[in-house]
């Protein structure tokens, strides 16, 4: 029986030993705790700075965006009307150059019937 607890003893003894932590294993993971947890902090910072500068581009491209599409629509505004006053004038042109040309034709048709009642005109001695 004294082998027995002598035994258990030494393998108790030895697993105590491969088992336990010296002081400078302790210090050592504390220190890398503390490490771990400076470094999540300061990620975590910079990460929280670069979302606010992500925050602020966009909200300067949603604002030049804005500025962009308001500018588009007064041009597209500004071409439609000149669009219509060209419209318009190119009607009026139109229509001026209908009424000259009817006008041109009437006036040489009354022309011509002026020229064929003269040719057929009689005088007034050689009528019968």
């Amino acid at each position: 029986m004294l082998k027995r607890h002598l035994l258990l003893a030494s393998v108790l003894a030895g697993t105590f030993a491969v088992t336990a932590c010296s002081q400078q294993t302790e210090e050592n993971t504390e220190a890398a705790v503390e490490s771990a947890g400076d470094d999540i902090a300061a990620n975590t910072e910079a990460a929280a700075t670069e979302a606010e500068l992500a925050a602020q581009d966009a909200e300067v491209a949603a604002q030049n965006a804005g500025d962009e599409i308001a500018q588009g629509a007064e041009t597209a505004g500004a071409a439609a009307t000149e669009a219509l006053a060209n419209t318009g004038d190119a009607i009026a042109d139109g229509t001026n150059a209908a009424v000259e040309g009817t006008a041109e034709a009437v006036a040489d048709g009354a022309d011509a019937t002026e020229d064929a009642a003269n040719e057929v005109a009689v005088e007034a001695d050689q009528q019968y």
